[in-house]
C-alpha cells in the first residue's frame, strides 16, 4: 500500500509539474479533449449518489497529459464531521491522474462512463483556461451545498461559462451566480423530465438502498428540499447530469458524445428489506403499547418506556433544532419533524410524575393537539415526512393519553361529587 502511494504521489506531482508550466497564456493542440466522467453510486453514504469529474487529455511539453478535474475532493480530519455537521465543510478542486482515479472505482466496483465534449477550438481553451485558474490554491476551495453547489453542478456552470460568447467573465470561482450563469448560457438542455420532482423525491431513488440514510435524511432536511426542482437544478445528481449533457445541444451541435462505458458497474446495491426504520418503529410501538396496557392495568400511568421514548425523541427534536438554528445548512431550515420530534420532550423524560400533572398539565394538552393534529395531516403538510415517524407519534399519543387520563378521571369524579 505504502508503495502504491508512493507511486500514485510520484505521478500526481509529475502531472501538476507539467500543468505548472502552461498558464492561462498555454495554447492547447488540436489533439485537446475533454469529456465528462459520470461515476456509479458506491456503498458508502457519500458515493451512494455517484460521481461527476471532468477528464481532459492532450499533449504538453511534448508529455501526453490524461488528468482528471475533480471539484469532490475533501480533507478528512478530526473535525471532518462536524464542519459536515454545520455546513461548512470546505470541498477543493483537484487534478489527479486518470489512471489513478480509476483506483477507487476498481476497488468498490463501481462503474465509469464518458461523454466526450464537442466543443469547438476556442471553446476547449477557455475550458482549459478556467479550470486551470480555478485550481490555483486561491482559488480551488469551495463551500459545498448538496443541492446546489457540488461536483456536479459546478461542471455544469464551467460549461455554461466555457460555451458563453464573449471574452472571460468575473464570475470568480466561491460561489456561482445563477441568475448570471442563466443570462449567459447557451446551451439548450432539451431533455424532459417525465414528472415534475422535488429535491427530496430527487434523491429517494438512491436512498432506498439505505432505509436507515433515508430515515436520517428525512429527518434533517426541512422543507426547502420540497420544493420543485426548476430547469436545469436536476444536474445536481450526476446520473442526471449525464442524461441532461446527452441531450443537451448549442445550436444543432450536440455538446457531448453519447456515453461509453470506460469501466462496468461490478457492485450491485442491496438493501435489507426486514430491519427497515418502518419496521422496527412499529416493533417499538407494539412493545410500547404491550407494557402500557400491562402497567394500566395496575394503575401506573408513566413506566420506563415512556421515559426512554421521550428521551430518544427529545435528543431527535434537538437535533433538528441544531441543524435549523446552529448551521449554515440551508435545506434544514423550516423543519416540520419538530412537530412530532419535540426537544422539550427531555424535561418530560425526567421530571416526577407529580410535576408533570401540576405544572406541566396544560403543556401535556397541547402536546396532545399538536400530535393528534400531526397524524390526522400527515399526508398533506408541506414536507414529506418519513413514514416511519408515524409509529413513534402514535406511541407518544399514548404516552400523552396515559399522563393525562388520571387527572380526566379526577376532574370527572369531583365534577360528580358536586353534583351529587
Amino acid at each position: 500500500m505504502c508503495l502504491l502511494n508512493l507511486i500514485r504521489g510520484m505521478s500526481v506531482v509529475l502531472m501538476l509539474s507539467l500543468l505548472a508550466l502552461s498558464s492561462s497564456a498555454h495554447k492547447i493542440t488540436p489533439n485537446a479533449q475533454f469529456s465528462l466522467l459520470t461515476c456509479t453510486p458506491g456503498p458508502d453514504l457519500y458515493s451512494l449518489f455517484g460521481h461527476s469529474a471532468i477528464r481532459y487529455q492532450d499533449s504538453i511539453s511534448g508529455k501526453w497529459v490524461d488528468v482528471v478535474y475533480n471539484y469532490g475532493t475533501f480533507v478528512f480530519d478530526d473535525d471532518f464531521y462536524v464542519k459536515f455537521a454545520r455546513g461548512k465543510l470546505d470541498y477543493v478542486l483537484s487534478l489527479e491522474n486518470f489512471a489513478n482515479f480509476q483506483i477507487e472505482y476498481i476497488q468498490t466496483g463501481r462503474g465509469i462512463f464518458e461523454q466526450v465534449l464537442n466543443l469547438s477550438t476556442e471553446q476547449k481553451q477557455k475550458l482549459f483556461d478556467l479550470l486551470q485558474e480555478n485550481a490555483q490554491p486561491e482559488n480551488r476551495t469551495y463551500r459545498y451545498d448538496f443541492f446546489y453547489d457540488n461536483c456536479s453542478s459546478r461542471i455544469r456552470d464551467m460549461m455554461i461559462r466555457a460555451t458563453a460568447d464573449g471574452v472571460k467573465d468575473a464570475l470568480g470561482y466561491r460561489a456561482p451566480d445563477t441568475s448570471a450563469l442563466r443570462m449567459m448560457n447557451r446551451i439548450e438542455f432539451s431533455y424532459v423530465y417525465p414528472d415534475k420532482r422535488t429535491y427530496r423525491q430527487a434523491i429517494q431513488k438512491y436512498l432506498n438502498f439505505q432505509p436507515w440514510s433515508d430515515f436520517g435524511i428525512d429527518l434533517a432536511l426541512g422543507m426547502p428540499c420540497d420544493r420543485e426542482i426548476q430547469k436545469m437544478g436536476f444536474m445536481f445528481l450526476p446520473d442526471s447530469l449525464m442524461k441532461d449533457f446527452h441531450y443537451a445541444s448549442i445550436g444543432d451541435v450536440p455538446v457531448a458524445s453519447p456515453d461509453q462505458e470506460l469501466m462496468p458497474q461490478e457492485y450491485e446495491p442491496s438493501v435489507d428489506v426486514f430491519f427497515t426504520p418502518i419496521v422496527v418503529m412499529m416493533m417499538v410501538l407494539v412493545l410500547h403499547i404491550l407494557l402500557s396496557f400491562i402497567f394500566w392495568r395496575k394503575g401506573v400511568s408513566l413506566v420506563l418506556t415512556d421515559r426512554i421514548l421521550f428521551f430518544v425523541i427529545g435528543m431527535l427534536g434537538l437535533l433538528v433544532v441544531f441543524l435549523w438554528f446552529f448551521t449554515d445548512h440551508q435545506a434544514t431550515k423550516w423543519n416540520l419533524n419538530l412537530l412530532w420530534a419535540n426537544p422539550l420532550y427531555l424535561i418530560l423524560a425526567f421530571l416526577p410524575i407529580k410535576v408533570i400533572h401540576g405544572k406541566f398539565r396544560k403543556w401535556i394538552s397541547f402536546f396532545l393537539v399538536i400530535l393528534t393534529a400531526t397524524l390526522v395531516f400527515w399526508f398533506v403538510l408541506p414536507q414529506r415526512m418519513h413514514l416511519a415517524a408515524i409509529p413513534l407519534t402514535l406511541a407518544l399519543i399514548l404516552s400523552m393519553i396515559k399522563i393525562l387520563r388520571p387527572l380526566l378521571l379526577a376532574s370527572v369524579r369531583s365534577q360528580a361529587a358536586m353534583r351529587g
